[in-house]
């Protein structure tokens, strides 16, 4: 692979700065759209409103496609880097976003000089000074997107630990450059001109005399909701199809088992952000090798605990094996039928609505408080059988000695009213009567969480399954009414709404 100075793409090349102001022209229409339905009472502005940005950005999406899938073929290059500087700027009390001068040596490539931006837990900062040895990966075609893995594999970290590269010669492959000024006035250029070019179109039912004196009433909502729940019914009815067809993404998803071999211990002071480290070993269905990985920046389930044998699951998307994420159990195949549900909720809310506008509000109290009360209803016994499950669990527990080997702290701040909050985390290690030694996130009945590092402690746990654990089983039997307690008030409240509305009809 032959490196080139420069860096990622010019932001300013003109087929960035068309769609800027497209975008920005698209925002301007639709919002004044939009606005001008809901003042005129007109339902055909409020649809274009809301389906010309969907379709703008459904353009965008298919024009990316063949890029994104491009992209996501490509399998990272995983590469041996020396830091040659490291520039640290003001963040976070915690996570510090620092500079990296890095002098990347793939294997069988030239090596080649990269900055990059990456924000380090102050913890970490130790392990990344000039001179140190660390592990990179990067598209292939996009070295300037590279990120140092915090995480990397035994194989690449013993070879971190045995290499000293050498500094490698300029110039300085960049990945932070600056964008220009033309795109964002072109996209505001857009938008003001969007708005009014629609103002140009509704002025004589906005300022003429219809428009003129007090606001009318918003006749046509009836049509509005119309729309609404045919469109909301089309995307439930394609995306059933799309289950039954198995083409969802769901059902596109390769799930596999794969199992701990290492667990490294957390470091006290560090990050909860990532999880537990682990090094997992599963099989590769398509080659039948055994693959090795670590779940740094995995972007699935956070693994808060784990033990060398634990069974976890691994997935990643069909043809795509490097994309892989990590959940705390395995997951069983998927039908994708969320997104399609919560269309056929939309759709409902927009038939009560109608019913409420033309039958009369008590309507919504019956339609929104009938199918919740129902809902609940049916599933009450499910929770009371849950809760006696769990009961049961807690009382055969194993209870053995652990410690808390680590406090983890994340700071952050209030973006609102520029407040510091602090979110500690204890990591509490203990040994089953089996020979299990589990590592685990403690987020839950842990008293007095000052000073608790070091503290020995009492752990409860379920023998079949070490990460359902607890420090206090008697504050987990009393939290255990809670489900039954909100099913029975979601009953009470939505069946009374429901009998009020039924009364009202009545008696009117």
């Amino acid at each position: 692979m032959t490196i080139t100075a420069g860096g990622p793409p010019p932001h300013d090349s003109p087929p960035e700065l068309v769609l800027g102001f497209l975008t920005g022209g698209v925002i301007g229409v639709s919002l004044t759209s939009f606005i001008g339905g809901c003042v005129v009472g007109r339902p055909l502005l409020l649809v274009v409103g809301v389906a010309l940005p969907a379709a703008h950005g459904l353009a965008l999406l298919l024009s990316a496609l063949p890029r994104r899938r491009r992209e996501a073929r490509a399998v990272p290059r995983t590469a041996l880097a020396r830091v040659e500087a490291r520039e640290m700027t003001r963040g976070k009390p915690t996570d510090v976003p620092v500079r990296f001068e890095l002098s990347v040596v793939p294997d069988g490539a030239p090596a080649f000089r990269l900055a990059l931006r990456q924000d380090v837990h102050v913890t970490e900062l130790a392990d990344l000074r000039p001179g140190a040895v660390v592990v990179v990966t990067y598209p292939p075609d996009r070295p300037w997107k590279a990120r140092i893995v915090r995480r990397p594999t035994p194989e690449w970290e013993a070879r971190a630990a045995a290499a000293h590269p050498d500094a490698a010669p300029g110039p300085v492959l960049r990945s932070d450059a600056e964008p220009g000024q033309a795109g964002g006035f072109l996209t505001l250029l857009g938008l003001l001109l969007g708005v009014a070019g629609a103002l140009l179109l509704l002025r004589a039912d906005l300022f003429g005399p219809r428009g003129s004196g007090s606001l009318p009433g918003l006749p046509g909502w009836d049509g509005f909701l119309r729309l609404w729940c045919a469109a909301w019914g089309a995307a439930a009815l394609a995306g059933f199809g799309l289950s039954l067809a198995g083409l969802t993404k769901a059902q596109r998803t390769v799930r596999l088992t794969g199992r701990v071999v290492r667990v490294r211990q957390p470091r006290h002071g560090g990050t909860r952000r990532g999880g537990i480290s682990v090094v997992v070993s599963y099989r590769d269905p398509v080659s039948g090798e055994e693959v090795t990985a670590t779940n740094d920046g995995d972007g699935g389930e956070t693994i808060t605990a784990a033990w060398e044998g634990r069974e976890i699951g691994v997935r990643h998307p069909r043809g795509r094996p490097h994309a892989r994420r990590f959940s705390n159990s395995p997951e069983p195949p998927g039908r994708g039928l969320g997104a399609p549900s919560c269309a056929v909720v939309l759709a409902y809310a927009g038939l009560v609505a109608l019913a409420a506008i033309e039958w009369g509000w008590p309507w919504a109290l019956i339609g929104a408080g009938g199918p919740g009360a129902l809902h609940a209803a049916v599933h009450l016994p499910g929770t009371v059988r849950a809760r006696s499950t769990r009961l049961a669990a807690l009382a055969a527990m194993d209870a053995v000695p652990g410690r808390v080997v680590a406090v983890l702290e994340d700071v952050g701040v209030d973006q609102e009213d520029g407040h510091t909050w602090t979110r500690t985390t204890p990591v509490v290690a203990f040994t089953t009567r089996a020979g299990e030694a589990v590592t685990a996130h403690c987020t839950e009945h842990l008293p007095e969480r000052e000073d608790v590092y070091g503290r020995e402690v009492t752990v409860h746990h379920l023998p079949s399954d070490p990460a359902r654990f607890t420090l206090d089983p008697a504050a987990e039997r009393r939290s255990e009414w809670l489900d039954v307690l909100v099913n029975v008030l979601v009953i009470l409240v939505c069946g009374a709404a429901a009998a009020v509305g039924a009364a009202l009809l009545r008696t009117g």
